[in-house]
């Protein structure tokens, strides 16, 4: 019944404004994919690089994509895919609570699939398709099998590991990572050397096996696709500078994924105590307490959160595929693992207390869990409600083409979405603001200003980045000074 009730709560969070911006595509990743995705049909025309020979995600999420789009003709390709991130984000959940009844038992299990099922950052990103809306539910469902292999040693769960990490891998190559916690597990199952070889060679065959299977044309064009991957490696570590990662110019490792983990991901109270569960495991680990399963999600988590909060590149989803482990250390230090100390251990075991008192001390021990709840409830509630308005830039929208005289010559930033989002009836020119500083980028700033009638800013992408890196963009910080102050006529 529980269980239901959590699955049931996360399905109404997800499949809650699914259209919420109307088809525009307001996730540029989601827009990419789709893309690719309606580049391909079954099953004639299945090379992404053959659509976009750039392409460097997993190929296995542009697949499924191209399924759904499909299989369910005359429906947007877009909402096709959303509604398959909302299904797969419950998937999420409900593999979220089989690990955690598995490592920790079946309390741990339900509260943090529902602090993963009420978590905004999982909710917002299950309402966009990209390649982490299959990464996580394969990585949570690789962890699982792992945990189970190094706990009874079984070939079955071992080449189930390995197929999922595989599947993982093809969705997105960060998941590689996942040959830690097989590794380990796989160390722990074997009752001797012999048997863990043959383990490691399961469940790397098993891994190998799945990622070619479903996707064939990343091994027949490897080189291209390791190209792609590696590029885009680069982009992430800060290597290769791009518009698009300049906003974390300044930002500090570890601290700036921290603190957008606890201020808009998953809220303070979630966050903390998930990060003091963490820090408990990692305890445990030291003091060599910690259970085999245990060990397996602690070689996953700290190796994962060490290389992405390392990054340049810091974008809230990166850290998706470990936020439901999180969850349930959270889950773990609030209401304890099995074999935690309950009201009848211990030396009084044998004196039953009253049954008041034995409801008092259940209340206060289940107090921290109720108001850690509580307040993701609230706060994904409020989240969720969001979506009950027009998209942000749907209303801006509208309210500018009501308001402006039509023909008018809109200025807009180049490397944002164009506002208003139905531009035939405006001459839309484009600022080149993240083009260095030079004496050409400023003739032609001059030139679109001086013939535009109004200047539309999407989102903080811009004046966010480029007003504070004077050293690199003076002139443009000085653009944004006299342009928000009204010096330029607009």
């Amino acid at each position: 019944m529980l269980l239901f009730v959590v699955v049931l709560g996360a399905a109404a969070t997800r499949f809650t404004g699914l259209n919420w911006d109307g088809g525009m595509g307001a996730h540029p990743d989601e827009r990419y994919i789709v893309g690719v995705a309606e580049g391909l049909h079954w099953p004639s025309r299945m090379n992404p690089l053959a659509v976009d020979g750039s392409f460097a995600y997993g190929p296995l999420p542009v697949y499924l994509a191209a399924l759904g789009i499909g299989l369910a003709r005359n429906v947007d390709s877009l909402l096709v895919c959303r509604v398959l991130a909302a299904l797969l984000g419950l998937v999420t959940v409900g593999l979220t609570v089989a690990l955690g009844w598995q490592v920790f038992g079946w309390r741990v299990g339900l509260l943090g699939g529902a602090l993963v099922g009420l978590a905004v950052v999982h909710v917002q990103q299950d309402h966009f398709y990209t390649a982490e809306a299959l990464l996580v539910p394969f990585v949570v469902a690789a962890l699982l099998f792992a945990t189970r292999l190094a706990e009874n040693g079984r070939t079955t769960d071992g080449l189930l590991a390995g197929a999922l990490a595989g599947l993982a891998v093809g969705s997105k190559g960060a998941a590689l990572l996942l040959a830690l916690p097989l590794g380990v597990a796989c160390l722990l199952s074997g009752s001797d050397e012999r048997r863990r070889w043959l383990l490691r060679l399961a469940c790397g065959g098993a891994a190998l096996g799945a990622f070619a299977l479903t996707n064939p044309f990343a091994v027949a064009s490897f080189p291209t696709f390791w190209r792609n991957v590696t590029f885009q490696a680069a982009i992430a570590r800060g290597s290769i500078d791009v518009p698009y990662t300049r906003q974390f110019h300044g930002t500090w490792p570890y601290v700036y994924q921290a603190m957008q983990l606890l201020r808009w991901g998953t809220g303070w109270l979630a966050g903390l105590a998930g990060i003091g569960g963490l820090a408990y495991e990692a305890y445990r680990l030291f003091r060599r307490t910690a259970s085999r399963p245990e060990l397996v999600l602690l070689s996953w988590t700290l190796p994962y959160l060490a290389f992405v909060g390392a990054l340049y590149a810091k974008f809230p989803r990166y850290l998706l595929p470990v936020t439901p482990v999180l969850a349930l250390y959270a889950g773990a230090l609030l209401v304890g693992s099995r074999g935690a100390r309950t009201i009848d251990d211990g030396p009084g075991k044998g004196r039953r207390a009253s049954g008041l008192c034995k409801g008092v001390a259940t209340g206060l021990r289940a107090l921290p869990a109720l108001l850690v709840l509580g307040a993701a409830l609230l706060r994904c509630c409020a989240f969720v409600n969001l979506y009950r308005e027009s998209h942000p830039w749907a209303a801006a929208s509208h309210w500018f083409s009501d308001h402006a005289t039509l023909g008018s010559t809109v200025a807009v930033e180049e490397w944002d979405h164009p506002l208003p989002t139905g531009p035939e009836h405006f001459d839309v020119q484009t600022l080149p603001v993240f083009d260095e500083d030079s004496g050409e980028k400023w003739d032609q700033m001059a030139s679109t200003l001086g013939g535009a009638d109004y200047v539309v800013i999407a989102s903080r992408r811009g004046y966010g980045t480029l007003a504070r890196w004077p050293e690199r963009y003076p002139q443009t910080a000085r653009y944004y000074e006299m342009l928000f102050g009204g010096d330029l006529g607009f």
